[in-house]
């Protein structure tokens, strides 16, 4: 639908919650087509339903209640509007046992703070709608790496760039134009990023891999599919940590595969030359701070750092899928906590907030995901430091792991390296080892003082 018609569309929000309303309205802010109505209760949704005026494309339903409460908001939508989709957003409040659920008629069963970031995916393929003008939020936006970009081709899709302080996103380029090499050169060096529409993935996809092949690289798949992809992957694999229906061996098998395939997808544990390294770092460094980012970016940088350690191509593995797997704990956080910002939590929060690496080990466990001993400690001790100040267990440097080590350096880093929901100059990935190297020096024993320095002297890449 485009705003210039005029035209909206409903969208069922079924919940006895305003605190779920505020979510969503939250989520889905700027959706301008989408027309949101809230029911409380199974009995007004149902009463409303017999109004020829509203006639929703979607419904957003509250899954915190467990699979009974659930199963009753799904099927009873399901039977007003039989071809309305259905996606439950819910939480650690209560078991949710998918697989009865999606019996039932949802379409998506999605965690409403760690899936936080691919909801607004889902939506927009469910139920896809057309934005236009300078009043396209940004979550209704896909950032593409430049370097999926050519100066020379045509492009089948719009470019945006994002204004942060003005809260705006401006149209560059439309669909059939090119973008010139003088805008790619200047986005790159102030590290901006341009922006396509996430209605609009499927023929940036298609333009990507045109230019890859030109480019007559073996693999043309960009940088940029290679993120989406591996973004579905990870709700994929959070849908069988949260799954509150009884488990076996086989699905621990099923979640460390697709653990592989990432680490696959990405190459991260290919040989490389040292600079090809210090290219592939600086490629994930810059990205906006969110759970499945930090997923991706934090295993990247284990793969890489481990590989300057000289680990083999196994221990780099292992590394890599720590790093995938080092923050699922978050997923018991109180809803309350949402997006906020760490040093915003509550006092309840921040000790909740503390026990999330231990929560993921745990999270693991349970699932029977068959991992060497080495990954476990990996996730359970990345926010540990030498100094004896982490958390969860305020470990001193004797006690961590090579393991925990190496994932507690990645994390600093990518602390350092990535942008603020704000878009806050991060650091470059250059300053930011130098700035581990003098931490280490100076003994604060926030990170490891031998592997700091051996990465340190080992960082000489290109200018």
């Amino acid at each position: 639908m485009s705003s210039q018609s005029g035209k909206t569309v409903d969208v069922l929000i079924g919940s006895p919650r305003d605190s779920f309303w505020e979510a969503i309205t939250s989520i889905l802010k700027g959706y301008y087509p989408y027309q949101l109505k809230h029911f409380k209760s199974i009995d007004e949704a149902l009463d409303h339903g017999t109004s020829e005026s509203f006639k929703p494309i979607l419904a957003l339903v509250d899954g915190q209640d467990g699979t009974n409460l659930t199963n009753e908001w799904v099927q009873s939508t399901k039977m007003n509007y039989p071809d309305c989709p259905v996606i439950v957003l819910h939480s650690s409040a209560a078991p949710l046992d998918f697989n009865i659920v999606k019996k039932n008629g949802a379409d998506e069963i999605m965690h409403i703070n760690f899936d936080r970031e691919f909801i607004s995916d889902m939506v927009l393929q469910l139920a896809p709608i057309e934005m236009e003008g300078d009043q396209i939020p940004i979550t209704a936006l896909m950032p593409v790496d430049l370097r999926d970009m050519d100066a020379d081709t045509n492009i089948n899709f719009d470019v945006f760039v994002h204004l942060p302080a003005n809260h705006r996103s401006v149209m560059m380029r439309k669909s059939g134009d090119v973008v010139d090499q003088k805008h790619l050169d200047k986005f790159n060096a102030l590290k901006q990023q341009m922006y396509i529409k996430k209605t609009q993935m499927k023929p940036f996809f298609e333009y990507a891999r045109t230019v890859m092949s030109m480019r007559n690289m073996p693999m043309p798949i960009s940088m940029t599919e290679k993120f989406h992809r591996s973004k579905k992957v990870i709700y994929e694999i959070m849908a069988h940590f949260l799954n509150g229906a009884s488990t076996d061996y086989s699905e621990g098998k099923v979640i460390l595969d697709k653990c592989k395939s990432i680490v696959a997808d990405f190459e991260l544990t290919k040989d490389l030359p040292s600079q090809e390294i210090f290219d592939e770092v600086f490629r994930f460094s810059g990205n906006v701070r969110t759970m499945y980012h930090d997923c991706i970016c934090l295993s990247a940088y284990a793969a890489y750092f481990a590989q300057l350690l000289g680990w083999n191509a196994e221990k780099r593995e292992s590394a890599a899928i720590a790093g995938l797997l080092h923050n699922i704990g978050l997923s018991q956080m109180p809803v309350s906590a949402g997006v906020k910002a760490a040093k915003d939590y509550t006092p309840e929060e921040l000790s909740q907030y503390h026990l999330y690496p231990e929560r993921s080990v745990v999270m693991v466990k349970a699932k029977k995901v068959p991992l060497p001993q080495e990954i476990a400690e990996a996730i359970g001790q990345h926010r540990e430091n030498g100094a004896g100040t982490g958390f969860p267990k305020k470990l001193l440097n004797a006690d961590i792991s090579e393991f925990g080590k190496l994932l507690g350096f990645a994390y600093r880093f990518h602390e350092m390296t990535a942008l603020s929901e704000g878009g806050k100059q991060a650091r470059t990935a250059t300053q930011a080892i130098q700035d581990l190297r003098d931490e280490a020096l100076s003994g604060s024993g926030n990170v490891d003082l031998l592997l700091t320095t051996t990465i340190f002297k080992k960082w000489k890449p290109a200018a």
